[in-house]
């Protein structure tokens, strides 16, 4: 079975040999390249080349298309620090007071070069891995506005100012849609959002705010016909019941989740992919230990349907035997 059939299959409710392996391989695929991660997160076709490399070797049913999280936020005048070893953060973000939000403007993907080269990434990976569909990532709109705003600003805006507050959300979200309509152009058939900072927001905050753009992003792929995925990071417990009712065919569930309990609950609504420890299980252990992790919460959910992967993206330098080790895992397991 080939990893296009497997992921297909799975989503549609068909039979697969083993579950599919999205995980976040994030910076280790510059480990098949040698490249910094500067270069990766600023040269699309190094870091495509270096993921197609990736997916062959540590049994990936995707091709990752993805660095960072700033791509959208650099076109809306936020500045970055790039690094050889990390990811780039934000030095100066653009909007100093949300009270100016009026003077941004919905940008396409075209108009911000490092997203758009995420585009030519996309189509690279069609032209030169024929067994594996890529699998690119589009920064969600709580994150890309809290790139714009920073961070801890934006949650006090979301609390003080929610008319301003959706106002830059709803930006957001229009250069995502627009970027999701490049993805379509040039054949793309999965898409994954990344959201981590919608992670921090209560419920109703959510609900108000970003939960609309989320069934707007999310309404466009299925519209489109791109099959869809959610990352949120940490405890998002709480959340499940409206990130399940986002349109997200596929929901990543962080380590701290109660696994089960969340599959058991809401694996109706969506095909939730968790959610073992990206630290404790992969990155700062031995091998056998991240297949036996594995192996365990695939267990807890007794024959449910659900996927299994860390929970979040893994670090730049982790051992790729204990990556290797989830695919073990997962075949395990079995369809």
């Amino acid at each position: 079975m080939t990893s296009k059939q497997r992921l297909d299959s799975y989503i549609s409710g068909g039979e697969v040999d083993r579950r599919p392996n999205l995980t976040i391989v994030g910076s280790v695929v510059t480990q098949y390249t040698g490249i910094t991660v500067e270069k990766y997160c600023r040269d699309a076709t190094a870091m495509a080349q270096s993921a197609i490399e990736a997916a062959r070797d540590l049994g990936l049913d995707y091709v990752q298309i993805a660095s960072d999280l700033a791509r959208e936020t650099e076109g809306y005048g936020s500045i970055l620090n790039f690094y050889d070893d990390k990811l780039p953060n934000v030095k100066k973000y653009a909007l100093d007071d949300i009270s100016d939000v009026s003077s941004l403007k919905p940008l396409k993907a075209k108009d911000i070069r490092r997203v758009y080269e995420l585009v030519e990434a996309t189509a690279y990976a069609i032209e030169h891995e024929k067994d594996v569909y890529p699998m690119t990532l589009a920064v969600g709109p709580a994150t890309v506005a809290g790139n714009i705003r920073g961070i801890e600003d934006l949650l006090v805006d979301c609390l003080d100012d929610e008319d301003a507050s959706a106002e830059l959300l709803n930006i957001a979200t229009e250069t995502t849609v627009d970027f999701i309509r490049e993805l379509a152009a040039v054949g793309a058939k999965y898409v994954y959002v990344a959201d981590p900072v919608a992670s921090l927001l209560s419920p109703a905050n959510y609900e108000s705010l970003v939960l609309p753009c989320h069934k707007r992003i999310f309404g466009e792929m299925e519209r489109l016909g791109i099959g869809s995925r959610l990352h949120m990071c940490g405890n998002t417990t709480k959340l499940l019941p409206l990130t399940t009712e986002s349109g997200a065919k596929i929901i990543d569930v962080d380590h701290a989740v109660d696994f089960a309990a969340a599959v058991r609950d809401f694996g109706s609504k969506a095909i939730l992919n968790g959610n073992i420890d990206p630290v404790a299980d992969v990155y700062s252990c031995d091998s056998a230990h991240t297949e036996k992790a594995i192996l365990d919460v695939a267990a807890s959910v007794q024959g449910m349907r659900a996927m299994f992967m860390p929970g979040c993206e893994l670090p730049t330098l982790t051992p790729l035997t204990n990556v290797r080790a989830i695919n073990t895992a997962l075949k395990k397991i079995g369809g």
